[in-house]
């Protein structure tokens, strides 16, 4: 909160990144914005928000990616 006003940009940072993806997917199921609280409060997130946050964070691999590399981690020992 800044100033008594809820910060949807401050609070994204503070998220998990596993949160964040859940954000993401609840916000594409709900017109491209999700009510944090659900409760018709103000902490609204919005779709561009979550992938704004989500672009400065590490990359995730998918089930795909993750198999290749325990793999390549395997191989290696």
């Amino acid at each position: 909160m800044t100033n008594g006003v809820w910060d949807a940009v401050e609070y994204l940072k503070r998220c998990h990144t596993r949160v964040l993806m859940q954000y993401r997917d609840k916000c594409c199921k709900f017109n491209g914005y999700y009510d944090i609280l659900d409760n018709h409060s103000e902490c609204v997130v919005t779709i561009e928000q979550v992938k704004t946050e989500l672009s400065t964070r590490e990359h995730i691999p998918n089930k795909k990616e993750a198999k290749v590399i325990r793999q390549e981690r395997a191989k290696r020992k």
